[in-house]
């Protein structure tokens, strides 16, 4: 068995019109009612090319509709993210949806898109069966093979419920003082602060932000290490 990445510009779609913005993202469900496409895209892009973001895919000739479920912005970086449900009209098959009909496995989601071009995880059989991926998705612009793997690896990665679980330790009090200790370099190496000057910021005794952030640091740590140890022993 192979896996393979290969990315696409699909030439007739808002997707490559995006090319010379700072956005990613994630098709997290895709779908298709003859043809009418419905899709949730998670974006994150620079925070000063959103509004311009936003037009290209809302302008398209295929866009229906956009509605943005959510919006927020990533602290430090001047990046947003945003979740959009968009509805379009498609009168040619999409590379997921000729990728699926003629028999090929998407793995772990419905596509990326990055640098204007859309990519999938297929999982192939053989080396003739990624050769005619590439001729298949080349109906629709540049082809990239962007890496082949002789080897399968499922991966593993935290479920939504385990997500959901581990946010929810995160009290808005650890939150508001973990906050605090990355913007003042805490964790920076030497620290940018120590934790007696992040108490003073937020007004709160050395002790009580200490026990914060170590039960936040600690719920943390014990989430990930589980999956960093599950990614060793794979390897070994």
């Amino acid at each position: 068995m192979l896996t393979a990445k290969l990315s696409v510009q699909y030439e007739d779609d808002w997707t490559s019109s995006l090319v010379n913005y700072d956005v990613s993202g994630e098709f997290l469900a895709s779908t298709f009612r003859g043809r009418r496409y419905f899709g949730l895209l998670a974006l994150e892009v620079a925070e000063s090319d959103y509004d311009d973001v936003i037009e290209i895919i809302r302008e398209h000739d295929s866009t229906e509709s956009i509605d943005i479920v959510e919006k927020y912005s990533i602290g430090g970086v001047d990046r947003l993210s945003a979740t959009l449900l968009i509805r379009s009209q498609h009168f040619e098959y999409t590379p997921l949806q000729v990728l699926l009909h003629e028999g090929f496995i998407p793995l772990g989601g419905f596509g990326e898109l990055h640098n204007g071009n859309e990519s999938f995880d297929l999982l192939l059989t053989s080396r003739e069966d990624l050769s005619e991926a590439v001729e298949l998705l080349e109906r629709f612009g540049p082809v990239k093979i962007e890496y082949v793997s002789s080897e399968f690896q499922r991966q593993t990665t935290p479920s939504v419920t385990e997500w959901t679980e581990l946010f929810e330790t995160v009290t808005p009090r650890r939150r508001r003082v973990l906050n605090k200790a990355l913007e003042a370099g805490y964790f920076d190496i030497p620290r940018g602060s120590t934790l007696q000057e992040i108490a003073d910021d937020l007004g709160i005794a050395k002790t009580t932000a200490s026990q914060h952030l170590r039960k936040a640091e600690q719920n943390i740590m014990q989430f990930f290490i589980q999956y960093v140890n599950i990614s060793a022993n794979k390897g070994e």
